[in-house]
């Protein structure tokens, strides 16, 4: 109950919103996490065994940046039980929680890739290596553009030779 003033006199109004957060999300349940995480983690191996399905954005450098800083936040944890509640708790996963009934269609984020990986290191007890080692290649700029390997071609009074 909050206290108030209305019109000089000292008033008793119950609460508006809940305590904590205006934000209420429905929990979800530890088990789906679990299938969620498992999901991501094989969807990540498949694409570093198949470099041609590889996502082209997986291949960034910003990407792996942002996979080895999440990683290095995450090893503290010690338990896929601690990893589950903290993938649960996440922000960047939270707001884009999807159905298990509906294939999101794009490819994880940096967020959902490093705790993928945390939850393979969990499950065997073997560290994983770095982003660019995993995919098997270098990774890019995002300006980066695959060099043809044909001869430029000149110019010269409006003809193209080669």
């Amino acid at each position: 109950m909050t206290i108030v003033a209305r019109r000089g006199r000292v008033v008793a109004e119950p609460r508006r919103r809940p305590h904590g957060f205006d934000r209420v999300t429905a929990a979800v349940p530890r088990t789906e996490i679990s299938r969620e995480l498992g999901r991501i983690a094989l969807d990540v191996v498949l694409h570093a065994l198949d470099p041609v399905t590889l996502p082209a954005r997986w291949s960034t450098r910003a990407f792996a940046r942002e996979v080895a800083e999440i990683r290095a936040q995450l090893a503290p944890i010690h338990s896929r039980r601690s990893l589950v509640e903290s993938f649960g708790r996440e922000a960047a996963v939270a707001a884009t929680v999807t159905p298990s009934s509906v294939d999101p269609g794009i490819p994880p984020g940096p967020v959902r890739v490093a705790y993928a990986i945390r939850w393979l290191e969990l499950g065997d007890e073997r560290l994983r290596p770095s982003w660019d080692l995993w995919i098997g290649r270098p990774v890019l700029t995002e300006s980066a553009v695959p060099a043809t390997s044909a001869a430029p071609l000149t110019h010269s009074n409006g003809e193209i030779t080669t």
